[in-house]
């Protein structure tokens, strides 16, 4: 019986521009550490506001980008593994963890471009792609950060079928729902172009707590929980500045933490259900016989 969170939406600027911001992330990784819970970050390696026309890179030298790329490696130090979560997590107009970045029907605003099916016909037409693009170039900002990221998750699991099918091809592991299986509770694979022909999915079926109704969502996501099978996995992710009301930071002591906030909550009666929480690459460890070296 295992259980998985995930910090959602982490990129140098918005929630965790400011070095007290930064300050309160760590306060919550802290408590995971403390409680032996493995955790996830998403990371927005670039971050943009164009109404402020701020734009942040994690690979940056400012001041801005240097606190947040050792606070990465601090996160990794408390338990975290770190994975890309698109390249700016926007298009146009649009801010940070609100826009999106790939194609999806119904588009009124800042509409991402698609990429042609005509692109998956080899390697050379795949790389000239707009979704391939904002890959190498989310990657390449870990990359020059000196920190490997060990998943992917598309914005808002987002991206039409032929640009998720290019990101399939450039990662083996994304931490989304499978949109073949989107009930799914347990790992599951879509054949692909990747290095091992496959990509496998490992699920959030818990969804997530929203800042307007956050008792509601609690209730909803531990009932849920409960029912779950022992080969279901108690999935989820977590806006970890929801936590930040509750943290004071004291000069020359540690952040005072309350008690009783909504991730506490969560993670306490998970870990009262008998759930062990685990990684995605656990998980892979866990299901798949023969595991391919990319995961170990």
């Amino acid at each position: 019986m295992y259980a998985l969170i995930r910090l959602e939406d982490i990129g140098p600027g918005g929630s965790y521009e400011s070095a007290d911001d930064q300050a309160k992330l760590l306060a919550v990784a802290d408590y995971l550490s403390a409680m032996k819970v493995p955790f996830h970050a998403a990371v927005i390696p670039r971050f943009i506001n164009p109404e402020r026309h701020y734009d942040c890179s994690m690979a940056g030298t400012d001041p801005i980008s240097v606190r947040f790329r050792q606070m990465l490696i601090d996160l990794q130090k408390r338990g975290a593994s770190l994975g890309i979560h698109g390249y700016t997590h926007q298009y146009g107009n649009a801010i940070s963890g609100v826009g999106y970045e790939f194609y999806y029907p119904g588009c009124q605003q800042d509409c991402p471009q698609d990429d042609p099916a005509e692109a998956l016909s080899s390697w050379a037409t795949i790389e000239r792609t707009y979704a391939y693009n904002r890959y190498q170039l989310a990657s390449k900002e870990f990359q020059a950060s000196g920190i490997q990221p060990e998943w992917f998750e598309t914005p808002h699991y987002t991206a039409s079928d032929t640009q998720r099918k290019i990101l399939e091809a450039c990662s083996c592991l994304m931490y989304e729902t499978n949109p073949d299986q989107p009930s799914s509770r347990q790992l599951s694979w879509r054949s692909s172009q990747s290095l091992i022909g496959k990509t496998y999915y490992v699920p959030t079926p818990l969804g997530y707590i929203g800042g307007d109704s956050i008792d509601q969502d609690i209730q909803k996501m531990i009932s849920e929980a409960a029912s779950y099978g022992e080969q279901d996995l108690a999935s989820f992710f977590y806006h970890p500045y929801l936590e930040f009301d509750y943290i004071q930071l004291q000069q020359d002591a540690p952040p005072a933490y309350k008690d009783n906030t909504p991730l506490k909550r969560i993670i306490q009666q998970l870990l009262d259900m008998q759930r062990q929480f685990v990684t995605v690459k656990d998980v892979m460890r866990l299901n798949v016989s023969l595991v391919p070296q990319v995961f170990t």
